[in-house]
């Protein structure tokens, strides 16, 4: 009864020993890449916002009737993450039991301690590329024509270039009341 007891409590003690909380971290995607609204400052103005590996090379704000309206403006920031190094020294405490039945029956119990160093130089961290963050602005000539329709407008996005190049389209954004 003590055995399968023992192996439980040292598998849970193994699995928290192994989620290292050191500096080292993966980008994570976004959970909203493209993001569309109207520009604080200008009323007429569709601000779309779009965070991805690829950067922002066009975009178009598409009419029902087919019109295109291109992005007067588009700004982006290139996101880099920290290396980290080779990372912080680690701790690990291990447990575990058993007991073996037959002649000369044993049980037992064991504490592991272990320590782990970085080798190497960690203080060569370089900056890695992990996305570009683009802002682009196009502006609404007709905002009644706009407002009338607004849910059959279109904004599409195209990201990268050449053969990499592709193209994202999302609704347009409810108008400011």
């Amino acid at each position: 009864m003590k055995t399968p007891i023992l192996i439980l409590i040292s598998a849970f003690l193994m699995a928290s020993c192994t989620s290292n909380s050191g500096s080292q971290r993966t980008a994570v995607a976004p959970a909203n890449p493209v993001v569309t609204g109207f520009a604080e400052s200008e009323q007429d103005t569709v601000k779309v916002q779009v965070t991805d590996p690829q950067p922002v090379t066009r975009v178009e704000l598409a009419a029902p009737d087919g019109r295109i309206f291109l992005a007067h403006q588009i700004d982006r920031e290139r996101l880099t993450r920290q290396g980290g190094g080779y990372g912080q020294p680690t701790v690990g405490v291990g447990i575990g039991g058993g007991s073996s039945s037959g002649w000369g029956s044993r049980s037992g119990v064991g504490v592991g301690l272990g320590f782990g160093f970085p080798l190497g130089d960690a203080s060569q961290s370089a900056a890695r590329p992990v996305g570009v963050a683009s802002t682009a602005l196009v502006r609404v000539p007709d905002m009644a024509a706009y407002r009338a329709q607004w849910q059959q407008w279109r904004v599409r996005i195209y990201l990268g270039e050449g053969v990499s190049q592709r193209m994202v389209e999302v609704a347009a954004p409810p108008p400011v009341a």
